[in-house]
């Protein structure tokens, strides 16, 4: 069906409900603001437009949206 290698790009762009993919979904979004700085509210926000609980976030979860958001910025 799938190639691997279009597998590893739906989830790059957050195409895809694995927990990379909902966090690289969430860290596009935030990609797009114009502040440096994300506070709680937008984090929060950026969560809910994307589909994604954002209690469900572990701090292994924000350290790779950090990762993925300064590869992005």
């Amino acid at each position: 069906m799938f190639q691997d290698w279009q597998l590893a790009m739906m989830e790059d762009y957050g195409l895809m409900d694995t927990n990379t993919g909902l966090i690289n979904r969430v860290a596009r979004d935030l990609a797009k603001s114009p502040n440096s700085v994300i506070d709680t509210a937008e984090f929060r926000s950026a969560c809910y437009r994307c589909g994604v609980d954002p209690d469900s976030f572990t701090q292994n979860d924000l350290n790779q949206l950090q990762r993925k958001l300064n590869e992005l910025t």
